[in-house]
């Protein structure tokens, strides 16, 4: 599994990654560690995503919305990252719980 994938928005390629520096990111802009209270938390989080992995990345958030409303593939692809990041989470966490074998 890959937590990376990209996107294409206004005919140019960008990274998005669920991540370390995509969190640290939204904490920058938004000024307090992401929580997943309603929708717009989750664009806001791809938007720092594409802000922190593309330094040609100079969309703003309404520029953001626009693409999306027209592509909703964009939010799609992040949509599957972070399903793929808690599937890996859970995982790692299953395994941490089972017995080791004598």
């Amino acid at each position: 599994m890959n937590n990376s994938g990209q996107v294409t928005i206004q005919g140019k390629q960008y990274v998005v990654k669920y991540g370390l520096r995509t969190f640290f990111k939204y904490e920058e802009l938004e000024g307090h560690p992401f929580e997943y209270k309603k929708m717009e938390d989750s664009y806001r989080l791809l938007h720092a995503s594409l802000m922190a992995h593309n330094a040609d990345y100079n969309l703003s958030f309404g520029e953001l919305l626009d693409e999306c409303d027209e592509y909703p593939e964009i939010f799609g692809e992040f949509v599957r990252l972070t399903e793929e990041s808690v599937k890996r989470n859970n995982e790692i966490k299953k395994k941490e719980s089972l017995p080791e074998s004598l």
